[in-house]
């Protein structure tokens, strides 16, 4: 009862920033709401397993991350600038920008969503703006 209860605030708490992200890469509120529903029904199903975890928001993250780039790979791009930011930056700093630039996350919040500590999204998004300045400064970082 009590893991119930604690993987329902983990829901309550995480899908709407969930669909926001796939929202943010994916074309059609039908196919994000389909990815994130099928990320959490897995996680719902190893929630014992993820707990045991150092960092299950991290583990589902990367189940996140992962159905909705295959998605994007098997879609038209919503946005061509996210898929050159995909196509040229590892994906957790691609992640970052997305989240923090085009989505209006704080570090902190951006870090709790991905499973990562603040210092590592502020160290993705200043990769980001070295590596391609032209793509943060359209994603309003």
């Amino acid at each position: 009862m009590v893991t119930d209860l604690g993987f329902a605030a983990f829901v309550e708490r995480n899908r709407p920033r969930y669909v926001r992200y796939a929202g943010a890469r994916l074309s059609g509120e039908v196919g994000c709401s389909a990815v994130v529903s099928a990320t959490l029904v897995s996680a719902r199903e190893r929630w014992g397993w993820l707990l045991s975890q150092p960092c299950p928001a991290a583990e589902v993250w990367q189940d996140l991350r992962l159905r909705v780039g295959r998605q994007a790979d098997r879609a038209a791009p919503r946005d061509p600038a996210l898929t050159g930011l995909y196509g040229q930056l590892p994906e957790g700093c691609a992640d970052s920008v997305v989240l923090c630039c085009r989505l209006g996350f704080d570090v902190d919040e951006a870090a709790e969503l991905m499973g990562a500590e603040p210092p590592t999204v502020e160290a993705a998004l200043a990769v980001a703006r070295r590596a391609l300045p032209h793509l943060v400064k359209e994603s309003r970082l």
